[in-house]
């Protein structure tokens, strides 16, 4: 693969984009324990329950720091999305249920409890409709406390649909002439009778009409990405990774060398984590007595997958990879690639490419894998803490990065797509 270059470009959005999660693992304790009483404004609160949302997801926990390069490639590539997104027409549906809440008369406290009541219902009213899948909420139900609304929130903000900066709570404390700023011009009007009565039906499939707003908000605000390149087509492929889509090579050339980036960092890092969780499987294996213990059955899983990996990496791509220009480009979104952060994945790449792949007797990779979790995590790395150690599930980011691209974006391209 040829090596690729480009200039600094600058994010239009720069000023009012969200902060994607950044998980920092060692402080996760310390942040659900001041949930319950610091007054977060809505950038954190939304920032903060996606995070905590990591928490609950074992396997894809950024033990290693790599969220900030993660999340900077996924908002070049995928603006607005996020990994907790599951359908587009949420997109819509969330302005639709404010629309209607802040026409509501009385105190604000009053058009509050419209508003969850509405997303509440909206889960019957999708599972009426013949949705199955996808649906938020439809397991907790009135229990809900991630409303949809807090998932879609920055990203309708990315996308200029939301032109109100602030919290759901003020968006909603908005006065009649206000109201009618808060949302971007031409945005559809609700179906009639969307959640006017107990027995009222709805589905996740777009209108013309309302594809072609979502288009031309994501043309208006994010014209160069991928996102709104894949818009435009008249199909959806099926790919597990976006670097595997079949007209990849028709992609402007901005688009490629941003995908480039994404497919060798995912390629490179996973290594890494693989190295990582064999490491902590032959460390939790020493401390146990018997033989044939669970262990034993890790150490000889992630052995298998680390050899595997090593014989079907391509360590070419690595040669010659222009990292610089990956810290330029990620310097055009929010997210910050501490320079040790930068250091740590330098090394990673020099060290894969020296030997070739066979990283899991080397000694230098497994100092710097080592070194680099007990630097994240203090006195609560595993390598140093036992009781971490054995508190631990087995398994932490062992999945390759996708960088939302499926489900999430995948889901949300089909659904344009099948509107036609």
């Amino acid at each position: 693969m040829a090596r690729q270059t480009c200039h600094r470009h600058r994010n239009p959005l720069d000023e009012r984009r969200q902060a994607e999660p950044r998980p920092r693992i060692d402080y996760g304790v310390r942040l659900m324990s001041f949930l319950a009483w610091i007054d977060f404004d809505q950038a954190d609160r939304d920032r903060t329950r996606r995070i905590m949302d990591l928490f609950g997801q074992e396997d894809s926990r950024d033990e290693l720091g790599l969220g900030s390069v993660r999340d900077a490639l996924a908002d070049l590539m995928f603006p607005g999305t996020s990994t907790i997104q599951t359908r587009l027409r949420y997109m819509l549906f969330v302005p639709w249920v404010y629309q209607l809440a802040g026409a509501q008369r009385g105190v604000a406290n009053a058009r509050r409890d419209l508003a969850r009541a509405l997303e509440i219902r909206l889960i019957d009213t999708l599972v009426r409709g013949g949705e199955t899948q996808n649906v938020i909420g439809s397991a907790a139900r009135e229990k809900l406390k991630r409303l949809p609304s807090d998932v879609y929130w920055a990203g309708l903000l990315t996308l200029g649909i939301r032109r109100f900066q602030g919290s759901r709570n003020a968006c909603l404390e908005a006065t009649p002439g206000e109201a009618a700023k808060l949302w971007a011009a031409g945005l559809p009007q609700a179906p009639n009778g969307f959640l006017s009565s107990p027995d009222s039906t709805a589905d996740f499939q777009l209108t013309k009409e309302e594809s072609g707003f979502l288009r031309d908000r994501l043309a208006q605000e994010s014209p160069e990405s991928l996102f709104t390149w894949l818009t435009r087509q008249t199909s959806a492929a099926n790919c597990d990774m976006i670097w595997q889509h079949p007209a990849r090579a028709d992609w402007p050339d901005q688009i490629r060398i941003v995908v480039d980036h994404a497919e060798r960092f995912s390629g490179l890092m996973h290594g890494a984590s693989l190295l990582y969780n064999l490491m902590l499987s032959e460390k939790a294996a020493q401390m146990q007595v018997m033989e044939n213990s669970s262990w034993h059955e890790r150490v000889a899983t992630y052995t298998a997958k680390l050899d595997e990996w090593a014989q079907k990496t391509p360590t070419h791509l690595f040669e010659g990879w222009d990292l610089a220009d990956l810290w330029m480009l990620s310097q055009g979104t929010i997210h910050d690639v501490k320079p040790h952060s930068r250091r740590f994945i330098e090394i990673w790449r020099d060290i894969v490419v020296e030997s070739q792949g066979n990283v899991r007797e080397k000694a230098a990779a497994r100092a710097l894998v080592r070194d680099r979790e007990m630097r994240l995590k203090g006195p609560k790395s595993r390598f140093r803490n036992d009781g971490a150690l054995m508190r631990w599930s087995g398994a932490s980011g062992t999945v390759p990065l996708n960088f939302r691209w499926k489900p999430v974006v995948a889901n949300h391209v089909k659904d344009l797509v099948d509107a036609g």
